[in-house]
């Protein structure tokens, strides 16, 4: 099948979810009140006046409910399902910045961009609401006798774990927060380019087994073209692989697309330092062969790992209990420390030079003196 067979086909499945043509031609006619509305409130208030909350409120709404029924007016036109929520939101954008800029009564400078920014906000929360998407997409969930069989596998070889001890708590606590702050707007560009380039959920839940082998939701920002395991289920991702976006290939090179996972820090789920967290299926897999696998799951899984700072990304299940009995064993605070240092030197540097092969230099690890 051709791509424009493919794209034909893809339309008319959309086409055949409800959109009846009444309910188009309500969209149409109520996309054609509310940008009356919108060009009478900017003539007559939002030029004319300083930026002020009822204003902003009032232009976040509008510019909401255009991208809404804009989209639902282009159920029936030659277009993808992502070209059309990209079309919904650029307009009402574009409207609002030819008034901004072309009306002889205009603010300052300031002025404007903060209208626009509001514009902006209300036409990307449009954009989620008609994308019809949950905030995150959880793909291939395993069932609940998966889930039981892991954490009875664990119990068996590891028993019940130690506590977390308090100063490693304390510290994850404090640096997780502190990340929040500060990647705040790293949070909101990263969002807005995941939903420009395939408009849909703006996180992935990964299943993954956590302390003690209990299941957790491990939050990433989405990477890869929505529903991408509907046909492959649960597999490691390749270099080359397709299904990953382009944003999504800078956002996993620079480990931004971890970020997420500062949530999972703060509800206990993770830590900064530990192994790194396996899915669900795949570990129930592993246990099978390797009971061992279970004393990886005796701490708690972290967002930098020495198994992935001193190997790469393709090792062997076993090679990854290897490193990380490792680092169980040698665990201290100084340790995460250097181990969150070289993590960073990864994601920052190395990973952008040429003809690099995965490894950090051999002076770079020397193992703890016990």
């Amino acid at each position: 099948m051709s791509k424009q067979q493919l794209r034909l086909s893809k339309r008319q499945v959309e086409q055949a979810e409800g959109r009846a043509p009444g309910v188009i031609m309500i969209a149409v006619s109520l996309t054609a009140l509310i940008s009356a509305a919108a060009l009478w409130f900017t003539l007559h208030f939002a030029i004319a006046a300083p930026l002020s909350w009822t204003g902003a409120f009032g232009l976040f709404g509008i510019s909401l409910l255009l991208v809404v029924f804009i989209e639902i007016s282009l159920a029936y036109l030659p277009l993808s399902r992502g070209g059309r929520y990209r079309l919904a939101f650029l307009t009402p954008i574009l409207f609002f910045t030819v008034l901004f800029m072309f009306y002889p009564a205009v603010k300052p400078l300031s002025t404007l961009v903060g209208w626009l920014l509001v514009v902006l906000a209300g036409a990307f929360t449009g954009g989620l609401l008609a994308t019809k998407a949950a905030l995150w997409e959880n793909n291939s969930p395993p069932s609940q006798p998966i889930q039981e069989e892991v954490h009875q596998r664990h119990l068996a070889v590891i028993g019940s774990p130690d506590p977390t001890p308090i100063l490693k708590r304390m510290f994850d606590l404090l640096l997780a927060w502190a990340g929040l702050l500060v990647s705040f707007p790293l949070w909101l560009l990263a969002c807005f380019l995941v939903w420009i380039e395939d408009p849909g959920p703006l996180l992935f839940v990964k299943n993954s087994v956590g302390k003690g082998g209990m299941n957790f939701h491990q939050y990433k920002f989405r990477t890869m073209v929505r529903e991408a395991e509907t046909h492959t289920g649960p597999i490691l991702s390749g270099e080359s692989d397709e299904r990953v976006l382009w944003v999504g290939r800078l956002l996993r090179k620079t480990a931004l697309d971890e970020l997420p996972q500062l949530i999972n820090i703060i509800k206990g789920e993770m830590s900064f330092v530990g192994p790194r967290p396996q899915r669900t299926v795949l570990v129930s897999s592993y246990l099978q062969e390797m009971p061992e696998y279970a004393y990886r799951h005796s701490v708690l899984p972290g967002l930098a790992g020495l198994a992935q700072v001193a190997g790469d990304y393709y090792l062997t299940p076993r090679q990854k209990l290897r490193y990380d009995r490792l680092y169980i064993r040698y665990s201290s605070l100084g340790f995460d420390l250097k181990l969150i240092f070289l993590a960073f030197l990864i994601a920052f540097w190395y990973r952008w030079q040429k003809n690099w092969n995965g490894r950090l230099p051999r002076h770079w690890l020397h193992r703890p003196r016990e």
